[in-house]
């Protein structure tokens, strides 16, 4: 996973999410930046972010890990290639279970859900997701020109 802004720097400055908390019984008040992390495997069409959610006084301290897929559960589903399998963790917004979460990080997902709702934010994230893979593939190809594509199976797009 790398930071949109990493390879976006200009655009991912710009359109970056943040929410300002006043004081709140379950939030300290304060700013707090959503981070758009997306992966960088060639050939990937997962259609999902990582983001985490950052205050500007602490720095890359993540105040919660929260990975949301904007797909159907019938495509992460076909796309991991496992029918039988539960993927409905995948659909949706959900606190990354491997990552270590503050006190603070379901406080942070309810907000990030509520953010979600921003008109044009959803559309945001899948433009950047697109942004991000078309580089990560131009990339891969132009590191591999006589392999276009990776050895392992492609994913369902």
């Amino acid at each position: 996973m790398t930071p949109f802004m990493k390879r976006f720097p200009e655009l991912g400055a710009r359109e970056t999410r943040s929410v300002t908390v006043p004081d709140k019984e379950d939030l300290p008040s304060g700013e707090y930046g959503f981070i758009e992390l997306y992966c960088n495997e060639p050939q990937c069409d997962c259609r999902r972010v990582v983001v985490v959610v950052l205050r500007p006084e602490t720095g890359w301290k993540f105040w919660a890990v929260i990975n949301y897929g904007w797909e159907s559960v019938k495509f992460y589903k076909k796309w991991a290639g496992a029918p039988a399998s539960d993927r409905s963790e995948w659909q949706g917004p959900e606190l990354d279970p491997l990552s270590e979460q503050t006190p603070y990080a379901p406080a942070l997902l309810n907000l990030f859900k509520w953010v979600l709702q921003s008109p044009g934010y959803v559309e945001r994230l899948k433009k950047h997701y697109q942004l991000f893979r078309a580089a990560v593939d131009e990339e891969y190809a132009k590191r591999n020109p006589t392999l276009r594509f990776p050895e392992f199976p492609r994913r369902v797009r």
